[in-house]
Order: C-alpha cells, then sequence, then structure tokens
C-alpha cells in the first residue's frame, strides 16, 4: 500500500574510534533493530529508531526527528521522510522506493488483472 513515513525521534550516542565493539551500544541496537552509523571527527555518530523504551540516560539521548529516512529493500535507495513510498499490509515488512514498485510490483498487478478476465 502506499505510505509517507514520518521522520521519528532517535536513540543517538558517540562511538569514538579505536575502542572496540561496545557492548551497551550492541545490546541497544539489537532491542531498537538496527541502527545507522555516520562518520564524524574521532568517532561515529550513532543513530537508532526509538521505540520508546527503557535506554542508558548516561550514553544516549532521544533526538526527535533524527530519524528520517529509510531505504528500499530492493535497491537501497535512501528515501527520505514522507516521501511516498510503498509498504506491505501484513506480513513480513517491506518497503520499497516508487521505482522499485512500478517495476517489479505494478507489471504483475496487470498481468494477474488481464488473467482474471480469461
Amino acid at each position: 500500500m502506499e505510505s509517507r513515513i514520518p521522520a521519528l525521534a532517535a536513540l543517538v550516542t558517540f562511538a569514538p574510534d579505536g575502542t572496540g565493539p561496545d557492548p551497551v551500544i550492541a545490546e541497544t541496537q539489537r532491542r531498537m533493530g538496527g541502527s545507522r552509523w555516520y562518520p564524524v571527527p574521532g568517532g561515529h555518530r550513532v543513530v537508532m529508531r526509538y521505540d520508546g523504551s527503557a535506554y542508558d540516560a548516561a550514553r544516549f539521548t532521544v533526538e526527535p526527528r533524527a530519524w528520517d529516512h529509510e531505504h528500499c529493500d530492493v535497491c537501497n535507495k535512501s528515501i527520505p521522510a514522507m516521501t511516498l513510498c510503498w509498504v506491505t499490509r501484513s506480513g513480513r515488512y517491506f518497503l520499497l522506493c516508487v521505482d522499485c514498485h512500478d517495476s517489479h510490483v505494478l507489471p504483475r498487478k496487470h498481468k494477474s488483472a488481464w488473467w482474471q478476465f480469461w
């Protein structure tokens, strides 16, 4: 179905270079379902979509609207917040950009529609 996904709140922290895996970041990332790592001087800005659950306030801050895009599950194209995209209605969640929807889903819908009259 058509959708426009809003920018959402995110947990944000800093991961310094050369420190190895951080168990607090890893556990929070596991619970939040993923993260995005942006290179900044001395390390990375780590952003995770915030689901409202408990978090380590000494390590993370909540930034409104910091989760500001998604990625197409087919081509990995960035889809900015509130941009038209397509998502599954039920079952496993898939998100498609307009181009992938038009090239992969629409042809199947048209073929199915044509065959139902025969």
